[in-house]
C-alpha cells in the first residue's frame, strides 16, 4: 500500500474523528472522503490538447509575442473538434488558449464545432472573442473572402445573443477589409462606412436628387426629423423646404466664405496613426509591408513599413449637432409661418442662416401660389347644361329635309378649254354640288348641310377630296370663320359651274 494510502485509512480510522459530532449520524457511501489527486482528475485530457500547449515551451515562445503563441496555437488546432458539455460561466480580458483550463478549452472546442456546422450558440464571452480573433486570423479557412464571410455573418448571428460584441468588430470589419485588401463593396452595410456615405451626399449634394439629398440630412441630424409633429402633418413641404434651405446655405458658404459648409458642419480631413485590429489578438504576418487602401473619396489607409495610418473625416460618428440646429429652424419656422397647433422654440443659429431659409419658406410658398393660379377647374356641375347644349345643336343640324332652291349645272363649253377642269356632273355628288355652289355664291351652306343630314366639315373634305387630282390642292378651306373656296381656285370653279335657275 502506497504511503498516502496509510495516511488517509489512519486519519479515516481515527475514533476521535468518528465520534466528532461532524461524523455523527452520517451514513457513508462506497467512496472516500478525502481523493487523491489523480481521483479528482475526473476528465483526461485529449492528445491534441497536450500536445497544442506545449508550444507554451517551445524556445521561439520565449521571445516572440503572445499574438504569435495565438496564431500557432490556432493554426495547430484549425480543425479540432471535441464532444464536451461546457456550461460554466467565466470572464477573461484578451482571452487565449494558454488562459484556458482543459474542460475549458474542450468546451471550447466542441462549441466551434456547433458554429462551424451553423448551430450558433450562447457561450460564455472568452469563448465568442477567441472564435473571432480565429476569424481575424484567418484560422480555419482557405481565403481571406471566406473568412470574411463567415465573420460578417457570425458578428451580426450573434447580436442576438449579446450585443456587446458589436462595440469592436465593426471596427475589426473594416481593417479586415484593409489589411487582406478585399472589396469594399463588401462593407457598405457597415455603420461607418454607411456614414460616410451620407457624409459623401452632402458633400456633393448637386449631384444627387432631392430624396438622397433628404434621406442624408435625416441620418446625420441629431434633430429626429421623423420625430417631428409637423413633418409627420405635410412631410413633402418639410422636405421640400429642408432641401431648399441646405443648398441655398451651402451655396451661400461656396460664395462667401472660405470654407463650405459641409467643411464647416463636420470638419476636415485629417490622417492619424492607425492600430489594426485594435483590442483583438493579432498576429501580423506581414510586419513590414507598403500599401496604400482606399474605402472611399474621404476615407483611406496607408501603411508604411509596417506603420498604418488613416485618412478621414475628424471628430466622431455620432449624430451633427449643427446640422440638427439648421433643421430645428426650419421646423420651427414652419410651424409659425402656418400657425401651426404646437410651436417649437427656435436653435442658436446665425442671422445669415435664419434669413436663407426665411428665404427658402417664402419661395416655396411663392411657387405654391404660382402653381395655383395656373391651375384650370372644372365645374362638374355644368356638365348637364353643356350636355343639353349638345342635343340641341345636333338636333339642328340633323333636322328633316326642307325645300330649297334647286339650281342646274352645266359647262360652258367655250371656256372649258381654258381651265383645267374635270366635269364634274361625273366626280361630284347631288349634295356636294349644291354645297359647292352655295359657297361659290355666298348662298346658305349650312341648310344644305341639314337638307341632307351631313356636317359642313364632312361635305367639304369629300369635295376636297375628289377634286383633288384636278387642282392638286384642296379647294375649300375649312377653318374657325366656315367653310370658303380658296382664292387662287375662285375664278376657275366660276367658269366651270354658272348658276341657273329653273
Amino acid at each position: 500500500m502506497s504511503d498516502i494510502k496509510i495516511i488517509l485509512d489512519q486519519v479515516l480510522s481515527d475514533e476521535k474523528l468518528i465520534n466528532s459530532k461532524s461524523f455523527k449520524g452520517i451514513v457513508y457511501k462506497d467512496e472516500p472522503i478525502i481523493r487523491t489527486a489523480s481521483q479528482l482528475n475526473k476528465y483526461s485530457t485529449p492528445k491534441k490538447i497536450k500536445e497544442m500547449k506545449e508550444i507554451m515551451y517551445l524556445p521561439e515562445a520565449y521571445w516572440k509575442t503572445s499574438a504569435w503563441l495565438f496564431y500557432s496555437q490556432g493554426k495547430f488546432m484549425e480543425y479540432y473538434e471535441d464532444n464536451f458539455v461546457y456550461n460554466e460561466e467565466f470572464t477573461k480580458y484578451y482571452p487565449c488558449y494558454r488562459d484556458l483550463s482543459v474542460e475549458q478549452l474542450r468546451g471550447y472546442f466542441t462549441w466551434r464545432k456547433y458554429v462551424r456546422n451553423n448551430m450558433i450558440q450562447r457561450a460564455p464571452l472568452p469563448f465568442v472573442y477567441i472564435y473571432i480573433y480565429e476569424l481575424l486570423n484567418c484560422i480555419g479557412f482557405e481565403s481571406p473572402e471566406e473568412c470574411f464571410i463567415v465573420l460578417k455573418n457570425f458578428c451580426k448571428e450573434y447580436l442576438k445573443y449579446d450585443n456587446s460584441v458589436k462595440k469592436y468588430t465593426e471596427n475589426w470589419l473594416i481593417d479586415f477589409i484593409v489589411y487582406y485588401e478585399l472589396s469594399p463593396e463588401l462593407i457598405q452595410d457597415v455603420h461607418d462606412i454607411m456614414y460616410d456615405t451620407s457624409l459623401l451626399t452632402l458633400m456633393h449634394w448637386d449631384q444627387h436628387n432631392d430624396n438622397e439629398v433628404f434621406q442624408a440630412i435625416s441620418d446625420l441630424s441629431s434633430y429626429q426629423i421623423k420625430e417631428s409633429l409637423y413633418y409627420k402633418t405635410y412631410p413633402d413641404e418639410f422636405k421640400k423646404v429642408l432641401i431648399n434651405s441646405f443648398k441655398k446655405i451651402s451655396e451661400f458658404f461656396t460664395a462667401k466664405r472660405k470654407l463650405s459648409f459641409f467643411t464647416n458642419l463636420f470638419g476636415n480631413i485629417v490622417e492619424c496613426n492607425h492600430n489594426m485590429f485594435q483590442s483583438a489578438i493579432f498576429y501580423d504576418r506581414q510586419p513590414l509591408r507598403n500599401c496604400e487602401f482606399s474605402i472611399n473619396e474621404i476615407h483611406n489607409y496607408t501603411c508604411i513599413n509596417g506603420r498604418w495610418s488613416c485618412k478621414k473625416i475628424s471628430g466622431n460618428r455620432n449624430k451633427n449637432s449643427k446640422l440638427g440646429d439648421l433643421v430645428k429652424v426650419v421646423d420651427s419656422l414652419l410651424r409659425e409661418k402656418n400657425n401651426f397647433r404646437y410651436k417649437l422654440s427656435c436653435a442658436d443659429v446665425s442671422k445669415t442662416t435664419m434669413k436663407l431659409i426665411q428665404n427658402a419658406i417664402d419661395e416655396y410658398y411663392a411657387e405654391i401660389k404660382r402653381i395655383e393660379s395656373q391651375m384650370i377647374t372644372i365645374d362638374l356641375s355644368k356638365l348637364d347644361e353643356i350636355r343639353k347644349s349638345a342635343d340641341i345643336t345636333r338636333e339642328k343640324l340633323l333636322v328633316d329635309e326642307e325645300e330649297y332652291e334647286i339650281t342646274e349645272i352645266f359647262v360652258n363649253k367655250k371656256d372649258a378649254s381654258e381651265v383645267p377642269c374635270i366635269y364634274p356632273e361625273s366626280q361630284l355628288d347631288k349634295d356636294e354640288k349644291e354645297f359647292l355652289i352655295a359657297l361659290l355664291y355666298n348662298s346658305d351652306f349650312m341648310a344644305i348641310a341639314r337638307k341632307y343630314g351631313k356636317m359642313p366639315s364632312i361635305l367639304a373634305d369629300s369635295i376636297n377630296g375628289k377634286l383633288f387630282d384636278s387642282f392638286s390642292d384642296i379647294v375649300i378651306d375649312f377653318s374657325d370663320d366656315g367653310p370658303y373656296i380658296i382664292n387662287d381656285y375662285l375664278d376657275e370653279i366660276k367658269k366651270c359651274f354658272i348658276r341657273s335657275k329653273k
